[in-house]
Parts: structure tokens; sequence; C-alpha cells
């Protein structure tokens, strides 16, 4: 599949998953949520899946918000990336 044949998200999209997997820790979670706050993304606490690593090390959070624009995005990519305790964002 070529850029050209690429899925287009069409904005704005509900439902959309943004998933943080991260060191599971005291304040993990809050500081992740705390950066969709600082963003004006609103999500829904009740709707957040968590799943921890085999061995508990790492937590994976699946967070469903509409995303606006691929800007949105990509800022909410940066912003939490920023964070120590996250190591990766899908």
């Amino acid at each position: 599949m070529n850029e050209q044949d690429a899925p287009k998200i069409e904005f704005p999209c509900k439902n959309y998953p943004v998933k943080v997997v991260g060191e599971e820790g005291e304040g993990f979670k809050e500081s992740v949520f705390a950066v969709f706050e600082h963003l004006g993304i609103e999500h829904s606490t009740t709707r957040i899946r968590e799943m921890p690593s085999k061995n508990g090390r790492f937590v994976a959070l699946t967070v469903p918000i509409t995303a606006e624009s691929v800007e949105q995005l990509a800022t909410l990519n940066t912003e939490l990336r920023k964070l120590t305790a996250v190591k990766m964002v899908i």
C-alpha cells in the first residue's frame, strides 16, 4: 500500500483510540491524563482501557477521544512523548 492508498481519517473522528504505553508506577496515569487536560482534549475515564504487561512493569492505556485534526494528534503525540515514563504512543 502506498501513500495514495492509505486510508484517510475524516475529522472530527469520534472514538479515535490513543494508546500510551509506559512504566507502571505512581503518577503515570495522572500525568498522561494531565496532558489531555492541558491540551483541552476531552476523554471519558469510564471508557479508558488499561492493560498491564505480563510482568507488571508496564501498562498500556487506550484512551478514546474525538480527534479534531492531524495537528491535534501530532501535538498530543509530542506532548505525551515528553513524559519520562512514556515509552510509546500509538
